[in-house]
């Protein structure tokens, strides 16, 4: 029978591998569409994204993209760098401020979304919607007129994946968990059990919290619910703990329990208070219920 520290090992490495595979993932995506949809923090990215002199928005989109691979019209050349529809929309020109619920009350009018992920650094995100013509509604919309997403204008155009890869549930790209996956990005100053359950908890009822420092700093924290973290996840996506770093990117992680062995300020189990860490070699010690000692005791005994 395995110890609870080898349990906590084991918990370790597979959410280390579940990040890893996240970070991947994300480089991945990034690598695909630096070339046609990134644009520089300031630069206008409307010259594709609005109609002009009788183009269509798919023409203008193609057109943006060619100039981005700085090639002009050529033969044989337009159609290689045209984007075909996709239910994932690369948004960009997103303000510093915005969280996944902004993106979701700001397109949700264009059809179901079932999933977004935020690269706030970058200012931009992906919106996987569960159809392929909410998705070319809102590309469109897009080209036509300004939307615009937490007070800003944003721009729009199929992203090159199909879909977004959850570390979840592959099968039911609406499934959900009720822990999530924390990244901090830009980790000026501490990040403890306490930080985050400052942050988390007044959303949604938080039971433990586990904090990792591996790729960066990292925490997976398990709510009571999944209803709960789906609160969390929308309202905490791409939002600062505090101003200007410590930025939170989340994800749905893959345990589905959080197995937490002592309470500190890498890991806390806030249904067991009073757990503690305990010495190697010392076994297990009998709980005072009443403390060290009664409050009235003194040397020369009780009462005084």
């Amino acid at each position: 029978m395995s110890t609870p520290e080898e349990a906590g090992q084991r918990e370790e490495g597979e959410y280390g591998r579940a990040a890893k595979r996240l970070k991947t993932e994300e480089t991945e995506a990034d690598e695909r569409e630096e070339g046609e949809e990134e644009l520089e923090e300031g630069e206008d990215s409307d010259s594709g994204s609005l109609p002009g002199n009788g183009e269509s928005a798919t023409d203008n989109r193609a057109r943006w993209s060619a100039s981005q691979f700085g090639a002009g019209p050529r033969d044989n050349g337009e159609d290689s760098h045209r984007i075909s529809p996709s239910p994932v929309v690369h948004v960009r020109g997103l303000c510093e401020a915005v969280v996944e619920a902004d993106l979701i009350d700001a397109l949700e009018k264009f059809g179901p979304i079932c999933y977004v992920m935020m690269m706030p650094f970058k200012r931009q995100a992906l919106v996987e919607f569960s159809a392929v013509e909410s998705a070319d509604r809102c590309v469109s919309c897009g080209a036509k007129e300004p939307v615009y997403i937490a007070g800003q204008q944003a721009y729009f155009n199929y992203s090159t994946s199909k879909r977004i890869t959850r570390p979840t549930n592959a099968d039911n790209p609406n499934s959900g968990n009720k822990v999530l996956l924390l990244s901090i990005q830009n980790p000026l100053y501490p990040i403890t059990t306490d930080v985050l359950y400052t942050v988390c908890n007044p959303i949604g009822s938080v039971l433990r919290i586990v904090i990792f420092k591996r790729n960066g700093i990292q925490a997976m924290v398990e709510f009571e619910s999944v209803q709960c973290a789906q609160k969390a996840k929308a309202a905490l996506n791409g939002a600062d703990i505090y101003a200007g770093c410590c930025t939170l990117k989340i994800e749905y992680a893959r345990p589905t329990r959080l197995n937490v062995i002592k309470n500190d300020n890498e890991s806390w189990d806030y249904t067991k208070p009073y757990l503690v860490r305990r010495d190697r070699g010392k076994g297990r010690q009998r709980q005072a219920i009443l403390g060290e000692h009664p409050s009235s005791y003194s040397d020369n005994g009780y009462g005084k």
